[in-house]
């Protein structure tokens, strides 16, 4: 259902963390965040064509790291005059795609299994409909829907967080800790996501084995 955590760890340091170091030591030394962020753009982008090449699909993590940081720069151009808006861009997307994955428990199938589904078959037609198999397995619904009120809930929760810190910190500072604050959240629901998914492994062959 998700990729093996050891196997995404390279592209969490490439397209997580080596974004907000590069972007720390570069920002003293150019005109502004919006160049500070432009120049960090390598790092997602390149993480996304190598991947692409290597396995002929497309990873999460670096289309999250160049949403993210291309959200960034949009907002260092168009709010520039404005230090708080600047400060809330990112809080305002992430809080809204928290709020979706609430609201999608009320449908017949919630947010996180269509993320789950684009992420794990690259669009393939003939693994698409194998994932969509996985749905009629016992215990995967509940599965799917605690996973998105998790993700729902994290997400939510560090929209508010970071944005009292965009009102209670220096912008400069507030552009690097909001980094630090949102790839912690991400990391820890990811995680989640993949205990729970190795968890939810065990529970569908034991009761398959049961019958």
């Amino acid at each position: 259902m998700v990729p093996s955590l050891r196997l995404l760890a390279p592209n969490l340091l490439v397209a997580g963390v080596l974004p907000i170091v590069a972007y720390a030591l570069v920002r003293p030394h150019v005109s502004s965040d919006a160049t500070g962020l432009a120049l960090v753009l390598v790092f997602p982008v390149a993480e996304i064509v190598f991947e692409r090449l290597r396995r002929g699909r497309f990873e999460p993590i670096g289309i999250i790291a160049l949403i993210g940081i291309s959200l960034g720069l949009i907002g260092a151009v168009a709010f520039s005059g404005d230090a708080t808006l600047l400060k809330v861009r990112e809080s305002v997307l992430t809080g809204a795609f928290g709020l979706l994955c609430l609201v999608s428990l009320a449908a017949p199938r919630p947010a996180m299994f269509y993320m789950g589904r684009m992420f794990a078959t690259g669009g393939d037609p003939e693994r698409t409909a194998e994932f969509n198999e996985l749905w009629t397995l016992p215990t995967v619904p509940r599965r799917f829907r605690i996973v998105t009120l998790v993700w729902g809930v994290g997400l939510v929760g560090e929209a508010a967080f970071r944005t009292v810190l965009a009102f209670s910190i220096p912008t400069q500072s507030f552009l690097i800790i909001s980094q630090v604050v949102n790839w912690a959240v991400l990391g820890g629901l990811l995680w989640y996501s993949f205990a729970s998914n190795r968890t939810g492994e065990r529970e569908v062959l034991a009761l398959l084995e049961a019958e």
